[in-house]
């Protein structure tokens, strides 16, 4: 006979409606005697959630690095999202000291807010923005004018010079190609039309990572965390301590209700 645990009440005593408001998943812990000691068994009843339209199922125990919730909890981790910046970027960064999931930027009463998945600024002040993107778009390179504008306007205050905004960085790292030249990385800067050599140091840059793109180029640790991404399968010490985190995600029972509150 199966003995309910607070969580489980907690979930009967919540009505219809609010379950299916907030799209909780039902993550419960049982009691059950067996061989007569008390054990404890974690059952877990896929949520289906609605996303633009469309009803997915989400499995805890299945869900990946490319599921934002899961990219944004891992990659909060500074040693971990100055690790992805370095091999991304081909830089040497001294010290990430923010890194800020899910960071929410509106500056204005009726413009457009963004919601960034992960947020990161290193020692010398330059900000990055890293998506995780799963979903064929056709107005990405619209967003990340948007997203770029948005925090240039969180870098410097009334009445400071414009010589004091720092590098602004986008990366929105995809499981598909969304330029179909099978490049792993596309980087964009603002240059001369006429003379392709001469750059406009607006110290704005934006890279599109396609994890299925053709490796060419690519060095071999920028190779393996972008294999990773693509087959969840670690092959170094780095990708080994993302999934590591990302096995105990899944067994944490407060963050997977707290994705399905947020979704």
């Amino acid at each position: 006979m199966f003995q309910e645990t607070s969580l489980l009440k907690f979930h009967k005593q919540m009505n219809s409606r609010e379950v299916s408001k907030y799209n909780r998943s039902l993550w419960v812990s049982m009691s059950y005697r067996k061989g007569g000691h008390m054990t404890q068994k974690r059952s877990v009843v896929p949520d289906k959630v609605t996303v633009k339209g469309k009803t997915e199922t989400i499995n805890f125990d299945e869900i990946g690095i490319t599921n934002d919730f899961m990219f944004g909890t891992v990659f909060r981790d500074k040693e971990k999202c100055k690790e992805l910046l370095q091999r991304i970027l081909k830089i040497r960064l001294a010290e990430i000291e923010v890194v800020e999931p899910q960071k929410v930027m509106k500056t204005t009463l009726i413009g457009k807010g963004i919601r960034i998945d992960i947020y990161a600024k290193d020692s010398e002040g330059n900000v990055y923005d890293i998506e995780m993107q799963t979903t064929e778009e056709t107005d990405l390179h619209l967003r990340t004018r948007y997203y770029h504008s948005e925090m240039d306007s969180y870098q410097i205050r009334a009445g400071q010079k414009y010589f004091n905004l720092k590098q602004s960085v986008v990366i929105f790292i995809c499981t598909f190609d969304p330029f179909a030249d099978d490049r792993s990385i596309y980087t964009f800067e603002t240059t001369y039309k006429e003379n392709k050599g001469l750059v406009l140091a607006d110290k704005r840059r934006t890279y599109f990572v396609n994890i299925k793109g053709n490796r060419e180029g690519i060095s071999e640790d920028t190779t393996k965390l972008l294999d990773y991404f693509k087959t969840g399968q670690p092959t170094d010490s780095y990708t080994e301590s993302i999934q590591n985190e990302v096995e105990l995600i899944r067994d944490d029972n407060d963050k997977c209700i707290k994705f399905s509150m947020k979704t």
